[in-house]
């Protein structure tokens, strides 16, 4: 029986001959909803940096705020703190993650599945509660570690303090700057063929020479990328900065736009201009990454592919104990410290006739604040963690897999989130809310919190799920197309099996995010929209150290608890690189 191909294929009269792809469809949503919710509270923080007089009220448009913002005394030494503190985060930090997860991923140390875990346990870590167990530590007065040193009879004086601009360094790499890195770099040094390695030694090169003159060479990309997602991260710090800096009087742009919306009155006009330099200093790095992704090749992997480890020797239980070392500095210590922390009646005081006591456990749970800040942390990281699953992956697919004209420009606008400080991307949200009639309803409920943390990782999540989805061929999806598989049904039957492991694992990381956000939502949190970590920042703001880490303890377990029953119960892991 034959067939009639012409009258088959032959388009009915009625039916239009330009049709629009579905994909099209959902990218034009995806950039309609991050136009509305990222580019529109940019855009009003623009307009409100012209807008002299108090926030909320017409009164006359001028340059007087950038005026005052550009001849503020502090202002250049906020911006060389931003910088430097951010360069020597990244700097420290990707050399050691580079050795940590070499080690961790190809040498031949024992125990990487229990290692690893620790470095995905420190990911989870609350930065804040980490922060919190260090000051324990290394206090300018009370610091258990510089108490013991001054004992030494060649020591005079606090050895280290915390509060200062290494303090801010050394907890930043500590409470998961460090761990993020490393997490992120293993898969890459993992799925690299060992057959390169193998080659270099044979040809004399010495193990750490071939690090050095064929790994890193060859994971450059991965590397850079990690380097600038650390770099725009550091541009926007602010809880860390807030609580170590203040003492010693080290403000970055965080801490002063913070302190500038906190005065009586707020200037808001002032705070809005500064913001914009700051966006004008990543706008660089932005350009630079996209630039160099759409140059680069992210794949490792051959169809001659060799995992073989590399054989250490004698420096195989050195190189066990440094990475156990690294783990154990980032995870037991602080919880353990952090949960001593609590029962004290001082924060940090040893030497006391009575330095125990169960007052700060009362006052929190017996205080019906904490229990609401619970209820919404729950409420919030929990509806985040779906948003981001569904949202992001779906963004990430239409940027890497489709044919959508407008994907490098949803691409760039995944990344401005991160270029503006979060205490000032909640200004802008405030104005968004507040002058957006259909939106007004939302402000002062959880739900604009939802919205605003699950916002919080759009670009380390997209990009995340970005590095996946480049890592898997596109024959199954081309194969099922031609079959005359819909796309919907391709992506769902197809590319999304492939990819849900790391699905999950950026709804893990989501939760954690949005548990512990604290300057996207600084301005929208209100008494009955609150958020543990809120409360927490006020607490040890106001040097409540004590009432502070009971809240950081919840905040611990929490985060650490969700991520770890994912590992054991769902197999979950960051191997954002694969």
């Amino acid at each position: 029986m034959g067939v009639n191909l012409s009258r088959t294929l032959a388009l009915p009269a009625w039916q239009p001959r330009l049709r629009v792809a579905p994909s099209s469809l959902v990218g034009l949503a995806m950039l309609g909803m991050i136009v509305l919710l990222v580019v529109t509270p940019v855009a009003l923080m623009v307009v409100e940096s012209f807008h002299e007089g108090p926030f909320g009220r017409e009164t006359a448009w001028g340059i007087a705020n950038w005026q005052a913002a550009l001849t503020d005394p502090t202002l250049a030494g906020a911006i060389g703190n931003t910088i430097t503190l951010s360069l020597a985060r990244v700097i420290i930090g990707i050399v050691v993650a580079v050795g940590l997860a070499w080690l961790l991923a190809r040498a031949d140390i024992p125990g990487t599945a229990w290692l690893e875990l620790g470095f995905w346990i420190a990911v989870f870590m609350p930065p804040l509660t980490v922060n919190l167990a260090w000051i324990m530590i290394f206090d300018s007065y009370n610091g258990v570690a510089n108490q013991l040193l001054e004992r030494l009879p060649f020591v005079s004086g606090a050895v280290f303090s915390i509060y200062s601009w290494w303090g801010i360094v050394a907890a930043h790499l500590l409470s998961g700057g460090i761990a993020v890195q490393v997490m992120l770099l293993a898969p890459a040094f993992r799925n690299l063929d060992a057959s390169l390695e193998e080659a270099s030694l044979t040809a004399g090169e010495h193990t750490l020479g071939t690090l050095r003159r064929i790994v890193v060479p060859l994971l450059a990309p991965t590397i850079i990328v990690v380097m600038l997602l650390g770099l725009v991260r550091g541009l926007e710090g602010f809880e860390t900065e807030l609580v170590l800096g203040t003492p010693a009087g080290i403000d970055v742009f965080g801490t002063k736009i913070y302190r500038i919306t906190q005065q009586e009155p707020p200037a808001y006009g002032i705070a809005t201009a500064m913001s914009m330099v700051i966006v004008v200093l990543s706008l660089p790095l932005i350009l630079t990454q996209q630039a160099f992704a759409r140059r680069r090749n992210f794949a490792t992997l051959s169809s001659k592919f060799s995992a073989r480890r590399v054989w250490l020797g004698v420096w195989r239980w050195p190189a066990f104990a440094l990475v156990a070392l690294a783990v154990v500095l980032m995870t037991v210590v602080p919880a353990l410290l952090i949960i001593t922390g609590t029962f004290m009646n001082i924060f940090g005081y040893f030497a006391i006739p009575q330095p125990w006591t169960l007052k700060n456990w009362q006052a929190v749970l017996t205080n019906r604040t904490f229990v609401n800040a619970l209820e919404n942390t729950l409420l919030i990281a929990g509806a985040s963690s779906l948003t981001a699953m569904t949202a992001f992956t779906t963004m990430a697919y239409i940027i890497v897999r489709t044919r959508f004209a407008a994907r490098q420009l949803l691409d760039f606008m995944v990344w401005v989130p991160s270029t503006v400080p979060g205490i000032i991307l909640s200004l802008g949200f405030l104005t968004l809310f507040l002058g957006t009639p259909f939106l007004r309803p939302m402000y002062g409920t959880v739900w604009i919190m939802i919205l605003v943390a699950a916002l919080g990782g759009v670009t380390l999540i997209t990009q995340i799920m970005k590095t996946n989805l480049l890592q898997i061929g596109s024959e199954l999806e081309e194969a099922s197309w031609a079959a005359g598989a819909p796309w919907f049904f391709t992506f769902r039957r197809v590319v999304l099996p492939l990819i849900t492991p790391s699905v999950v694992a950026v709804g893990v990381l989501s939760f954690s995010l949005a548990a512990r956000a604290t300057g996207s939502v600084a301005l929208l949190s209100t008494p009955t929209n609150q958020p543990l970590s809120m409360l927490q920042l006020t607490l040890a703001a106001s040097t409540q150290l004590g009432a502070a880490s009971v809240i950081g303890v919840f905040l611990m377990f929490l985060s650490v608890g969700v991520a770890v029953t994912a590992r054991f119960v769902l197999g979950v892991r960051i191997d954002p690189m694969r």
